[in-house]
């Protein structure tokens, strides 16, 4: 939820602090600054959270990340200059660099096959909520009791999730089981420790795999992807996989989109249609969440990706026309713009924005799924904040219709990755996938005596 009020602050407050009536006036610049900066702040923690999760535990870790954001929203309230707004977003930027990877880490480690999905798509829904809060109260109130505010989230944060157990997993790689067998019997209600003694030692046959190939730290992992074509062909995917989904634009037009309904000249009042998007954002991610575990990971994001590709090019299409057409053709398509954006942001969180990082931490093994979390998130700063800072950029060189129409075909392109070389996660152990991902590696299709052909169900 922090995350997510952090990543839509701009959205209402860009415009607002670009006014002459704001207690800091910004220009176009420095809120573009303003706006990409986070994303690439984010980069640098992703360096050391892999150590960090091996060093503390993702619980500890993520408890951790409550600070930054207190001290963000607090400076904030007393800023008087551009540089300390600044500073302040780039605080932001390294709590978000944490939550990104982490969380869903400490997600997939506690949760039953059953209802990965959920659990992971749920932290999505939890974002939505966070941007739905920011564009709903924003408009109405004063900045400063907006920091005030946004200073009650990590708060509650801590409170909520200091009860939490350590990632099972976690434990087991540190020797201490008996806490391990605790953990699992908190988190499946269980009241003895007969009743979690399968997944138990599931988890310490994983364990036992990592120790024989080296261990579970960074530089195991990097020996691992030197010893393993199906550690490389796994996270490889991933990272294009991740790249595409944020090429498809989501961010920047998320971060843009009060600006985006005043370029359109919609007749709606810009902040209105904001927070009509924010909603329908979070309950198409809600939707998302609730249906990825019954329809399956595949279905989902091919469906989310082609409906994705027409909407935002559609949408490319509307400034296109205003652009170069004449007013009477444009002035009865003022309807056009956020019905684009609600389809797309309707199929694109219902499906992609919900199950990314689900599907990033299910194809890749153990073994490297810290390393690989971090390297992702690495990429996702970078390409959010070259397409967030391009973004007004390009609108203004080369028209507004051009950044639209580059991410209608980057979703295409993932639509295509995805049909060929996604497979279906749903309701797997994450032994079996990473089985059928080192058979694919070694040039079969083999997973525990089934076979699964171009990713399909076995």
């Amino acid at each position: 939820m922090s995350v997510g009020m952090a990543v839509l602050w701009n959205a209402p407050m860009m415009p607002r602090l670009q006014q002459n009536t704001s207690h800091i006036v910004l220009t176009a610049d420095e809120a573009s600054w303003m706006t990409s900066v986070p994303p690439l702040v984010g980069i640098a923690p992703n360096f050391f959270t892999g150590w960090l999760v091996q060093l503390v535990g993702p619980r500890r870790l993520l408890l951790c990340t409550a600070l930054p954001f207190l001290v963000a929203s607090l400076w904030q309230r007393f800023a008087t200059t551009f540089a300390e707004l600044l500073a302040t977003v780039v605080i932001w930027g390294v709590g978000i660099g944490v939550v990104i990877p982490v969380s869903p880490q400490y997600q997939v480690e506690i949760a039953e096959d059953r209802v990965r999905g959920l659990m992971i798509s749920m932290g999505m829904v939890m974002m939505g909520i966070g941007g739905i809060l920011m564009t709903s109260i924003a408009p109405y109130v004063d900045f400063f009791t907006l920091c005030e505010v946004m200073l009650a989230v990590p708060l509650l944060f801590v409170v909520t999730f200091w009860w939490m157990p350590e990632s099972p997993y976690y434990l087991v790689s540190k020797g201490r089981t008996e806490e391990a067998t605790e953990a699992l019997m908190r988190l499946r209600g269980k009241d003895s420790a007969k009743e979690v003694e399968g997944e138990l030692q599931q988890i310490l046959r994983s364990a036992e795999q990592r120790d024989q190939m080296g261990g579970s730290g960074t530089a195991e992992a990097f020996r691992e992807l030197r010893r393993s074509a199906a550690a490389r062909r796994a996270l490889m995917m991933a990272l294009v996989f991740a790249g595409l989904y944020n090429l498809c634009g989501s961010s920047a037009m998320t971060a843009n989109a009060t600006q985006i309904f005043l370029w359109s000249g919609s007749s709606m009042d810009s902040d209105a249609s904001t927070i009509i998007l924010s909603s329908i954002q979070l309950a198409a991610s809600l939707a998302g969440s609730l249906v990825v575990d019954r329809l399956g990971r595949r279905p989902v994001l091919l469906t989310s990706y082609l409906a994705a590709t027409i909407s935002v090019t559609v949408e490319g299409v509307y400034f296109y026309l205003r652009e170069h057409a004449d007013q009477d053709v444009i002035e009865p398509l003022g309807w056009l713009p956020l019905t684009a954006l609600v389809c797309f942001f309707v199929t694109y969180n219902m499906g992609a924005h919900a199950l990314t990082w689900t599907v990033v931490n299910e194809i890749v093994p153990t073994s490297i799924r810290g390393l690989a979390n971090s390297a992702v998130a690495v990429l996702t700063a970078v390409v959010t904040f070259a397409i967030m800072k391009l973004f007004q950029i390009v609108s203004s060189a080369l028209g507004t219709f051009v950044p639209f129409w580059f991410f209608g075909a980057c979703a295409f392109a993932e639509f295509i990755f995805t049909f060929f070389l996604i497979p279906e996660t749903k309701g797997r152990t994450l032994e079996d996938i990473s089985a059928e991902m080192r058979g694919k590696a070694a040039g079969g299709t083999e997973t525990d005596g089934k076979t699964s052909v171009l990713g399909r169900n076995p």
